[in-house]
């Protein structure tokens, strides 16, 4: 590389006494010279493109094809900084713009274009992202020099942005502000090399995301097979620990969004995009895959068609894992090697119906995860060895106790069942420990058992964001929320898009006592999203804790609406009304006990209203109750900062004992 490394200083070298020569020939004027950028002013427009043209000629000699644009706009100068529409402007139209060509908006040509020397051609009208009306473009013809380069495709090396521009404190004045960028032959082998390979810096994790797949066999009633797909193949690969993997949820938010690969790859930060599309689902499937360096000129550094027997779709996974590795320069582990070696082929019958119950277990209502259950169970019955069966019948049994539709005693003997059954099969599939970990947690309170396990987990899947989320919530229930509170983040790093990973990150800054911030997240969640299962309880707390009680009790309602319970309503609006917010707390509770006889409430649920209407004996007698029934809820009652008026308590002391929190 070193003599590649020569090059490009002396095309560097060489690139500065041009500009420097034809800026001075035309009067332009240096602004700032920034590393391998240059900044500079022109008073008239048609010197600012015959200095474009001389510079492009004078590049030509050097084979240094390049991409100039130019636009004349209002800009403003803050210190160093430059603003304005123009900026933008005048950076999509160069985006735009070919390998040896000029391109200029129409301000610039209605000034231009009757000057003697200068041709243009009009090429199109553009919409650019962030520009609110149509621009115009036009070429400046360059004859000798695309006559020269005609075919050549050669990586950008220049950019000219040109405006008018006035300084703070100064009056408006009209000139052309013309920026220069220069990339050396350096980068443009960095260019060329990247479409066998995309990272070259070996201490970087490169970040990738894998678009939604485009379902083009026909027919929608698959899509739940592509969807699956997709879901499979960024597990598999999120298990390679140098490379970051944008999580599923996050990556589905793309779905049919219009946006370009460098809209998504600036939105994200991403390094490379993975496009694909599924062409035939029969007994085997079809599809192609593309691969994206992420940069403005999406460049495509890899594409591979394939047809899979259905049989074989998870070593599909595997291969296409491996590929891509290879393609980013990401060197595998010898673990890695082993899991990616591994044959995993499928029952097709089994597979696709528990793709059918992951369609419904992602709705988590009460209808959606008992259809689940009976897929993932009709996937059982197919294959009684289908270890991702009973990952799916588990999953739907802690949903259930958790989504409060079931008591525990009711599926407690059925999850430990099918996660014992799922480990026996396979355990090197993360979210069997991930399944295990949250047991041992909200069941056996088994703190050490639980950290394992977690470890476990992440040790197989450092890119599982949900792993990383509940994590973050373990460590906050023996006592290190602020040490959870890095995994909360690492979670949404990895699923950027995801409202539920932030509003446990909302949820987890209030059991940190950051009451603000969680304050200020929580609400920026619920304006996106009104219903947020997990952002509303958890702002109904901060608001508590605030002591904001008409802000909490109008939280509240909302909350027991989205259930569609109106008691709960009644009986928070009668209580307030006769005695404030703790007495409507007091007649909630009182009401829930009420018809416990008829519809199942949880004890927690209860006793968390006493708490908050500030009755210390009954809150703890429903605590109690909830210790007794083994509520997953229970795990919180270490952290959650509703219950220090509790902490000095002698019963609830004895509760901390009993769950065998760690000191």
């Amino acid at each position: 590389m070193g003599s590649d490394e020569d090059k490009a200083f002396e095309v560097l070298r060489k690139n500065r006494e041009i500009h420097t020569r034809y800026v001075e020939e035309y009067n332009g004027t240096l602004i700032k010279e920034m590393g391998d950028g240059i900044m500079i002013s022109f008073d008239l427009a048609s010197e600012a493109v015959l200095c474009a043209i001389e510079i492009q000629m004078a590049c030509k000699s050097n084979d240094i094809p390049l991409k100039i644009g130019i636009h004349e706009g209002e800009m403003i100068f803050e210190g160093k900084d430059v603003l304005g529409d123009g900026v933008n402007i005048a950076s999509r139209i160069q985006d735009n713009a070919k390998g040896g060509c000029i391109m200029i908006s129409e301000s610039v040509y209605r000034d231009i274009r009757n000057k003697a020397g200068i041709q243009t051609e009009y090429i199109e009208e553009k919409q650019f992202k962030n520009v609110e009306d149509p621009i115009k473009i036009y070429q400046v013809l360059c004859h000798e020099y695309l006559l020269n380069q005609e075919g050549k495709s050669a990586p950008k090396t220049l950019k000219i942005k040109a405006s008018s521009y006035k300084r703070l404190g100064e009056n408006k004045s009209v000139k052309i502000l013309t920026f220069m960028t220069l990339f050396s032959l350096l980068l443009a082998s960095v260019w060329w090399i990247s479409k066998s390979s995309l990272i070259s810096n070996k201490s970087k994790k490169p970040l990738l995301i894998i678009l939604p797949f485009n379902n083009y066999i026909g027919s929608d009633t698959m899509d739940y097979f592509v969807d699956g797909m997709h879901s499979s193949l960024i597990t598999d690969i999120s298990k390679i620990g140098s490379i970051r993997v944008i999580s599923e949820t996050s990556s589905r938010k793309y779905k049919n969004s219009g946006k370009s690969i460098s809209e998504i790859a600036l939105e994200l930060k991403a390094d490379a995009i993975v496009e694909g599309s599924i062409l035939c689902i029969e007994d085997s499937v079809c599809s192609q895959l593309r691969m994206y360096n992420a940069g403005k000129e999406e460049t495509l550094i890899w594409f591979q068609d394939y047809k899979e027997d259905k049989s074989q779709i998870l070593n599909w996974n595997n291969r296409v894992t491996k590929e891509i590795s290879k393609k980013i320069n990401v060197v595998l582990t010898p673990r890695e090697e082993i899991l990616l070696a591994k044959s995993r082929t499928v029952n097709p019958g089994a597979y696709e119906t528990y793709l059918k119950g992951i369609s419904h277990y992602q709705r988590l209502t009460k209808y959606d995860l008992e259809k689940a259950m009976q897929y993932y169970e009709l996937a059982r019955e197919i294959d009684p060895n289908f270890t991702l069966a009973y990952i799916g019948i588990a999953s739907v049994w802690i949903g259930q106790m958790q989504m409060g539709y079931l008591p525990y005693e009711e599926s407690d003997l059925k999850l430990k069942k099918a996660i014992n059954k799922a480990l026996e099969l396979d355990s090197t599939i993360v979210e069997i420990h991930g399944l295990l970990a949250g047991y041992k947690c909200k069941r056996l309170w088994d703190w050490e058992g639980a950290g394992i396990e977690y470890k476990k987990a992440i040790e197989l899947d450092p890119n599982k964001a949900g792993i990383h989320n509940s994590y973050s919530h373990y460590l906050a229930m023996i006592g290190r929320p602020e040490e959870g509170l890095q995994h909360c983040e690492l979670a949404i790093n990895l699923d950027p898009l995801n409202t539920l990973y932030k509003a446990f990150y909302g949820m987890a800054l209030k059991n940190a006592r950051h009451y603000d911030e969680a304050q200020d997240l929580l609400q920026r969640i619920l304006k996106e999203e009104p219903e947020q299962r997990i952002a509303l309880p958890s702002l109904w707390a901060v608001y508590h804790e605030k002591h904001m009680y008409p802000e909490a009790l109008e939280i509240a309602k909302r909350i027991y609406a989205s259930k569609g319970d109106n008691m709960s309503i009644e009986s928070l609006e009668s209580g307030y009304r006769e005695g404030g917010y703790q007495l409507a707390m007091q007649r909630t509770a009182e009401m829930m006990i009420a018809r416990s006889d008829t519809t199942f409430v949880t004890p927690w649920q209860i006793a968390t209203l006493y708490t908050r209407a500030g009755m210390k004996d009954e809150s703890l007698n429903w605590f109690e109750k909830a210790y007794e029934e083994h509520s997953s809820n229970m795990v919180y009652i270490n952290v959650d900062p509703l219950f220090d008026i509790l902490r000095n308590e002698d019963r609830f002391k004895q509760l901390i004992h009993l769950m065998n929190f760690p000191p």
